[in-house]
Parts: structure tokens; sequence; C-alpha cells
């Protein structure tokens, strides 16, 4: 074979080679860009599903906060997110993120509020609170967001405390949402002349007109990641109830807060007049009373497990080791 057919046959092969890599390397990109295309639609489906999931369980009403609400330096906002309560001049700070719905919430509260109120009218302590919409999520409902609401309305009359009072009193069982009737809780309102004969604070409730900053709170108390409801804190210093029995939970809270009223230099602020409190005989359907903490954290039995979700759950904390609550 000549020297020139040796190379003409090379040349061929080379050829031949050449073409067979071109067509690979085209392929393998076809198969890329049509991987490539599925995966971004995969993506923009899954977006879309989350937001609407996110969409389905936030609140989408205008932000309105109560009248006199605060900028609370602990919730790192610069909304007016708080319900203040007490003298300003007072040295101890106590910050409370709470669920109406929370039972675990209840039992503490009511272990501990007449203390901190007797601190708050003598000038000591004053409060700061934070109602928010976390077990609705997980448990389903709305108790939790119309009660934070009808709150803020009552803080509209200058009447909070009362019917803050009233919703622990008269609190439903953690998981039929007694509250999500929102003529129920018109009914405990009642029991407050100044709501009562109030047709502003029924229409106020009725309206939902603070469901936007109720959500807000939740909102914040997510991107806070705090551990679960109650979370109290005073002077910046969050508290943890371990403790079983509503004596040792007010031992515990005082010792706390004494302490920091010794570290503040133990100088009251004015005297604070608050509201009277309301009795407390549960009178709504379904009310549950308060009893003690009990050894698994719920004052009804197990807490309320939580529920992974794009915009939250909701879930009451155990005093002993709180469960996350976001909404």
């Amino acid at each position: 074979m000549s020297q020139a057919n040796r190379v003409g046959k090379q040349n061929a092969r080379e050829r031949v080679a050449a073409e067979k890599l071109r067509q690979k390397r085209a392929e393998r990109r076809r198969r890329q860009l049509t991987i490539g295309g599925a995966v971004v639609a995969v993506i923009v489906v899954a977006g879309s599903i989350g937001i609407a999931v996110s969409a389905s369980k936030h609140n989408s009403s205008a932000y309105l906060a109560p009248a006199a609400a605060v900028v609370d330096p602990q919730a790192k906002s610069s909304k007016d997110l708080g319900i203040h309560v007490g003298s300003a001049d007072a040295p101890v700070k106590l910050v409370i993120f709470e669920d109406f719905r929370c039972p675990v919430c209840q039992s503490i509260e009511q272990a501990v509020e007449p203390t901190y109120r007797q601190y708050v009218e003598d000038g000591k302590v004053q409060i700061i609170y934070h109602p928010a919409r976390l077990i609705d999520s997980n448990n389903n409902g709305t108790g939790s967001l119309n009660g934070a609401n009808a709150v803020a309305c009552a803080q509209d009359e200058g009447q909070f405390l009362p019917l803050h009072d009233l919703l622990y009193a008269n609190q439903p069982d953690e998981k039929t949402d007694g509250y999500g009737n929102k003529a129920t809780i018109l009914s405990i309102a009642n029991q407050i002349p100044a709501l009562k004969s109030s047709p502003t604070f029924a229409g106020c409730v009725n309206s939902g007109k603070h469901d936007g900053w109720v959500q807000a709170n939740a909102d914040n108390f997510n991107k806070l990641r705090l551990p679960g409801t109650p979370t109290m804190f005073v002077d910046g210093q969050e508290l943890k109830f371990a403790q079983n029995t509503p004596d040792a939970v007010l031992t515990y809270f005082k010792q706390q807060v004494d302490a920091a009223f010794t570290k503040a230099g133990g100088k009251a602020g004015a005297k604070a007049t608050l509201p009277a409190a309301p009795a407390s005989s549960p009178s709504a359907p379904g009310s549950s009373a308060p009893s003690a903490p009990s050894a698994s954290g719920s004052s009804t039995g197990a807490p309320s497990s939580p529920a992974p979700s794009s915009s939250g759950s909701g879930t009451s904390s155990t005093p002993a080791t709180p469960s996350s609550s976001k909404s």
C-alpha cells in the first residue's frame, strides 16, 4: 500500500472518530438540557406549592397596632409589637410571649400573675406582652388569633389586663379551639362592664381589626427562634420553668425577679394603678379550670407535638423542656 493510501485511510478514521465524538457530546448536552429543564420545572412547582402553603397559614390582614403599643428591644423589631403595662420607670422589665390556647401558659400565668401584678403596682416591674398565634397552625383553628386580637381590642378600650386574665380563666381545651368562635370570646368579655357596653370593641373583635398585628408578633416569634410558649424574660434573661407545682413555679419566679430588682439598685419607680382583677370562675363552654404543670409539661396532659411548616407550626411549651412554637 502506498504512503498516500495509508495517509488517506488514517485521515478517514480520524474524521469518523471526530464525528462520533461530536455526536456524543451533542447528545450529552441535549440530555443535560432536558434534565436541567425538568429540575427547574420541579423547583418552580415546589416553590409555588411552598408559597401557597405559606399563604394559606399566614394571615394577610393589614398591620394595625393596638392603642399605645410599644417597641420592645427584646423583640428586636422596629414595630410596635408589645402591649406595655406598668410604670415606664419601673427598674425590672418582664417580657412575655404567650398564646391564649396554650395550657402551660395558663398554668404558669395563673401561678405568678398575682405576684407580678403586685410588683407592677409597687413600681418594681413593668411588663411587655406579646400575644401571638402559635397553636393555630399546629392544631388547626383560629382561637389563638382571635384571642390575641380580642385583647388588642380590649387594649384600645383600656381593658387589656381584665380580658387577658379572663381568657386564661376560661381557656377551652387546647384541641377544641373554643376561641375559634368569636361569640364565645365576646360572651366572656361581657363580664367586663366597659367592654360589654362598647360597640366598638365588639366590632373590633368581629372584624379582626388587629389580626395583622397578631401575625406580626407570630412572625417575629419565629424570627427570634424562641423555644415555645410561654417564653418569659426578666431583664433580658429567659426564665426556665422546670417546676411541677404552682408553689415551686412561683418561688422560682420571685427569686428571679427579686434578684433582678436588687441588681437594678433596689429602688422602685412610680406606683401603677391597674384595673381590678376580674372573677376567675370559668364561664365559657368547654373551659378548663387551671391546674399545676404536670411532669409531662402540660396542665391537661401531654403537650401538643410540633408540626413543621414553611410558615411555622404551633404548640405550647412544657415547663421543663419548651417545645417549638412556630406560626
